[in-house]
């Protein structure tokens, strides 16, 4: 594949993660062109070049397309019908073949059983709801459920936490799933203490490199912060290594081109287990933006354009801190940009309207060992006056809060 950077180049998807591909292509000498169907979405702002159109359009993914002789996505949840319909699927990285298994966690469940790589049972209620009170009478563990497809940031997922209402809660699960033409599986609930993710980059050449293994704080699915890297926040190094070793055979096994993150649970007994699989740049690696050599999103534009990878150590250590909607403001107003100390550096992706848990923006710090704590503290008292300043000035009203 000659996918070199002096070809022309799209961008499937106008959110957050476009806009900070897009800001990393032009360093390259690459000027994307995005399909949105927004001017002023986030990767609308910072893209001039756009075919105006939806993503869940034929027509309109093949205006983009026709464009270009390569396009990158946004999303895994890229609907790959509708590619093939185009004709021009082959200038899809990852290939519509990677995306179709990893754009479903059922089947990604089933290929890290068949490569053998640790995560937890999971079943397939083949009876819908029926089906999974079955399942439960059979098991005493107990039970995650998850939409097969899109599923993100909390959203498609069930806990069931042993108690008298968990049967109507998973009952309503099935329902919206049936409603909206999504399989449901299970899998055993893990006892973890850690959540940690890897982020990794591979090349049209097969080169890969790894970004440090990092902790990962979710707060009701969403990502909250990220610190790392891993081994100096309790981590043990030999984690590490597998985590690489894992995410590897996960590329080489699907054909994984550009940047990626596999997501992983570290057990109270020390052991690890894949949880996830993102085939695009993650939440998990916007810290390399500033506490690493080459960011995710550079590595991934020389990753699927056949350039020579980026090193991707970090400058010691650091954290990232998400800027996410505060819980029950709903408004058509902008939040407030966040104040930071010249220590921070700020990444606002220039949203209209707030809502809960809705991802506005991040800020990353980065220094030496000896300033772990100091860093943390940082962050997040960053997050805590800039929540206190946007209540202040967007306060909650009845005709905005959703119940």
């Amino acid at each position: 594949m000659n996918s070199s950077p002096q070809k022309k180049w799209g961008i499937i998807g106008d959110g957050q993660l476009a806009r900070m591909l897009a800001l990393a292509a032009y360093p390259l000498g690459i000027r994307p062109v995005m399909l949105t169907s927004d001017a002023n979405s986030s990767g609308a702002q910072v893209c001039p070049l756009q075919v105006r159109g939806s993503t869940n359009s034929r027509t309109d993914l093949h205006a983009l397309l026709s464009q270009v002789d390569f396009a990158i996505i946004e999303s895994e949840f890229v609907n790959c019908d509708l590619l093939e319909a185009t004709s021009l699927a082959n200038k899809v990285i990852p290939s519509i073949g990677s995306l179709r298994t990893l754009q479903d966690k059922l089947e990604q469940k089933k290929l890290l059983k068949r490569l053998g790589i640790s995560t937890s049972p999971f079943y397939e209620p083949r009876l819908g709801f029926h089906g999974f009170e079955q399942l439960l009478k059979e098991t005493s563990s107990a039970k995650v459920l998850k939409f097969a497809t899109l599923g993100y940031d909390g959203k498609g997922v069930c806990v069931l936490e042993g108690k008298s209402t968990d049967r109507s809660r998973a009952e309503e699960f099935f329902q919206v799933a049936t409603d909206r033409k999504i399989q449901v599986f299970a899998e055993d609930r893990v006892d973890f203490i850690y959540e940690v993710a890897m982020v990794s980059a591979r090349s049209s050449t097969g080169e890969i490199f790894h970004y440090p293994l990092v902790l990962s704080e979710q707060r009701e699915g969403v990502c909250y912060r990220v610190c790392g890297p891993a081994v100096h926040f309790g981590v043990d190094s030999s984690l590490e290594l597998l985590a690489m070793k894992w995410s590897q055979k996960i590329a080489e096994e699907t054909n994984l081109i550009g940047t990626f993150a596999v997501e992983f649970f570290v057990t109270k007994g020390g052991s690890l287990l894949v949880n996830e699989i993102a085939p695009r740049v993650h939440n998990s690696a916007h810290y390399t933006q500033n506490a690493g050599f080459v960011s995710q999103f550079e590595n991934h534009w020389r990753a699927v354009a056949g350039l020579p990878l980026g090193k991707t150590e970090a400058k010691g250590i650091f954290a990232m801190q998400n800027f996410l909607g505060p819980t029950g403001l709903f408004s058509k107003e902008s939040a407030p940009i966040p104040s930071v100390t010249p220590a921070g550096s700020l990444h606002w992706y220039g949203k209209a309207g707030l809502s809960p848990k809705r991802k506005l923006g991040h800020l990353n710090v980065h220094g030496s060992l000896e300033q772990k704590e100091k860093l943390l503290k940082e962050v997040t008292s960053a997050l805590i006056s800039w929540e206190k300043e946007t209540l202040r000035q967007i306060p909650p009203s009845p005709m905005e809060i959703k119940l």
